[in-house]
């Protein structure tokens, strides 16, 4: 399987790189350097189209600002140029392809890269071991960049702040997209509580929690991220997180921090913590698959500063997992919480906890011998889900049928130019639901596509990490 995901991927990528030579004006100048000298040269000469190419090799402390708009600024060769020692790099221009390149094992106060100007894409970066602020940071005035297939990891203790950080601006919504990156093995000290700081990423400061990012994170790997209680701290609105994979993050956890009108769903959430919501509106929760050991699966928050209200949890589904913590004990109880449609196979403890008595229970599904005491909207019932060959469980032979999914009860957010799904009319598996193969729980099965989460650590970061 991972020798089929190498060979699919290092194909991907070489037919990338194919089409950006395609796509590059007949033209096209390209500059060969190997200095910050030879690069500031190259950069006063080039124009819309032509290509940097820093000759392979490992570089200490390598300063740079790239400012001229529409320029492709690669390595030699994917993976061949490392920058090390004090080096950083601030990308001020439009439309540029950064490409290639890693960063390791040096020591900066600053971030090593800063991102401020707009429609560029940065692709095939590998962050390792570098004592900085931030790996990445994106500014709030960033807009429309992508960033794919990059992986960041290991970030040294010493300094207390978010590995990648996309800031949200009150005058527009960034509209910034994460994909088909990897992030792992950030760790706290011993001992250090869980708000170290190192979250793997975060999407907005506090202070920005009523600005509209629409940040769109899709097809990421995280694991072993325990640098600080959150790997993914949210912290602004309208945001997209689906098809994601968090694996083996123990106690750390996906956390709607600071905001509202988030959207969660295709994520696989698999033996670690899972979601965390702690502050906001119109959080939207579904078609999620959740396999939690003793660890909670979703917690909603009893908090005071900005009270939860209309949380839609739907066609979920919970194997072996913990219970669900829906914020009775205290004083500002979430308000018009729904949980509909969601199957639990299996629980390791009463499938739903601290109920506040203001929940809507609708269609809910319970496969286990322990007949726990739940409140109306939940029912009993033998599911036969099979264990796939991916270690996931999805309907078998027999599937537990939902006649009305009253979807209309949920008022799910749509949230505008993002093609995401308020309708729950595809399952996990982007598979349509229609009234014949419609379940209960997340997969609309059992005929159709096998479980499987999509990102994983074959498939996501630079390729050459997995070829080497």
């Amino acid at each position: 399987m991972k020798d089929i995901n190498i060979r699919l991927n290092v194909k991907s990528y070489l037919f990338s790189l194919l089409l950006t030579v395609m796509i590059m004006p007949s033209y096209a100048a390209s500059w060969l350097v190997k200095t910050t000298e030879g690069f500031l040269a190259a950069h006063k000469s080039a124009q819309k189209g032509d290509s940097v190419i820093w000759q392979s090799g490992t570089y200490l402390d390598i300063q740079i600002e790239v400012e001229k708009n529409g320029i492709v600024f690669c390595a030699e060769n994917p993976g061949s140029v490392i920058f090390t020692g004090n080096s950083f790099l601030k990308l001020k221009a439009d439309s540029v392809v950064f490409s290639g390149f890693q960063f390791k094992d040096g020591k900066t106060k600053n971030n090593i890269l800063d991102v401020s100007g707009n429609y560029n894409t940065l692709e095939n970066l590998n962050f390792s071991n570098f004592h900085s602020h931030y790996y990445l940071d994106v500014k709030p005035e960033a807009k429309h960049n992508l960033i794919i297939r990059c992986n960041f990891e290991k970030k040294p203790e010493d300094i207390q702040s978010s590995v990648v950080e996309i800031e949200a601006s009150e005058a527009h919504p960034g509209y910034n997209v994460i994909r088909y990156c990897s992030f792992k093995n950030h760790t706290a000290p011993p001992n250090a509580g869980g708000d170290y700081g190192i979250e793997a990423l975060r999407i907005g400061y506090s202070y920005q929690s009523k600005f509209i990012s629409r940040t769109l994170v899709e097809y990421c790997y995280f694991t072993k991220c325990n640098g600080d209680g959150e790997i993914i701290s949210s912290k602004s609105r309208e945001n997209v997180y689906r098809y994601n994979t968090f694996i083996d993050n123990g106690e750390s956890h996906f956390t709607l921090r600071h905001g509202k009108d988030n959207v969660v769903y295709g994520n696989f959430f698999l033996g670690g913590a899972g979601l965390r919501i702690k502050e906001g509106q119109n959080q939207m929760v579904y078609n999620n698959y959740f396999d939690t050991g003793d660890r909670f699966s979703i917690w909603l928050v009893n908090h005071q500063a900005d009270p939860l209200s209309h949380i839609v949890i739907a066609n979920n589904t919970f194997v072996s997992s913990g219970s669900m913590k829906l914020g009775g004990e205290g004083d500002s109880k979430p308000q018009n919480s729904i949980l509909n449609n969601n199957l639990f196979v299996n629980p390791t403890a009463v499938p739903v906890s601290d109920m506040t008595g203001n929940e809507k229970f609708i269609n809910n599904v319970v496969d286990s011998d322990e007949k726990y005491s739940l409140p109306e909207g939940f029912a009993f019932a033998k599911t036969g889900l099979m264990q796939n060959l991916n270690g996931l469980f999805q309907p078998g032979g027999k599937k537990v049928t939902s006649s009305l999914r009253n979807i209309d009860d949920c008022d799910i957010l749509d949230i505008s130019n993002i093609d995401d799904d308020p309708q729950i009319s595809l399952d996990i598996m982007q598979q349509r639901r229609t009234t014949s193969n419609d379940c209960t729980g997340c997969s609309a099965g059992p005929v159709g596509k096998k479980l499987v989460f999509y990102a994983t650590e074959e498939n996501t970061g630079p390729v050459y990490l997995l070829i080497w």
